[in-house]
């Protein structure tokens, strides 16, 4: 690339790179005077600053330890429309980018965890509660509860950890596994768990359906 000599050149090189810094680096209380959590969540899906991240998930409510580790960046805060302040994370942390947090509960990740980049962490479970013509919501009622890491436990890149569960104590989860069960302490889970498929008995669903459907 050639440098770029004439002063206009320069000026709007320079007003480029302030603009970037804008958008990387802005003012969080004006965004969220503007649009309330909505854009404070999209601000973190946005920011590629991990420092900033922890600080702007602390300002509004996160509880986080001062010697946590950079958190993200680019994580995605779901369900949260007032604040993060079902988040606990410890210290020594490590949270990995394009995290995806469901703050419907409590997310508890204690001292010296590791959570690979893109992990998904859950914590409600709904099938459609309210849909119409959605009988299976009858058989797989609203769940929500909190998910929690225990200390020194570490989770590999791209997992989906379900709601409620608790990964034990110096546990390892390998990378890619659906965690669906609670993980006991010092154990090694290298793949996610093998269940066959079951299909719901027709009785159930013409019951259902039989006042809901015309």
């Amino acid at each position: 690339m050639k440098p770029v000599k004439s002063a206009v050149g320069r000026l709007i090189k320079y007003a480029g790179a302030r603009l970037w810094e804008q958008v990387q680096w802005p003012d969080i209380e004006t965004i969220y005077a503007r649009s309330g959590m909505f854009g404070i969540v999209g601000f973190l899906q946005q920011s590629c600053d991990p420092d900033l991240t922890k600080a702007v998930l602390r300002r509004f409510g996160a509880k986080i330890h001062p010697d946590c580790w950079p958190i993200g960046p680019n994580i995605t805060m779901h369900d949260c429309p007032e604040d993060f302040s079902k988040l606990e994370i410890g210290s020594h942390v490590h949270i990995g980018r394009q995290v995806f947090l469901d703050m419907a509960d409590r997310i508890i990740i204690e001292d010296s965890v590791a959570i690979g980049m893109r992990t998904i962490i859950l914590t409600h479970l709904n099938m459609g509660h309210g849909y119409p013509n959605k009988p299976v919501q009858h058989f797989f009622p609203l769940r929500q509860k909190p998910t929690v890491f225990k200390r020194g436990c570490s989770v590999g890149a791209g997992c989906i950890v379900a709601c409620g569960v608790t990964i034990g104590e110096d546990s390892v989860i390998n990378a890619g596994v659906l965690v669906d069960r609670d993980v006991p302490p010092r154990t090694w889970v290298s793949s996610s768990r093998q269940k066959p498929d079951f299909r719901l008995p027709d009785r159930l669903f013409d019951k259902v359906l039989k006042n809901e459907r015309p």
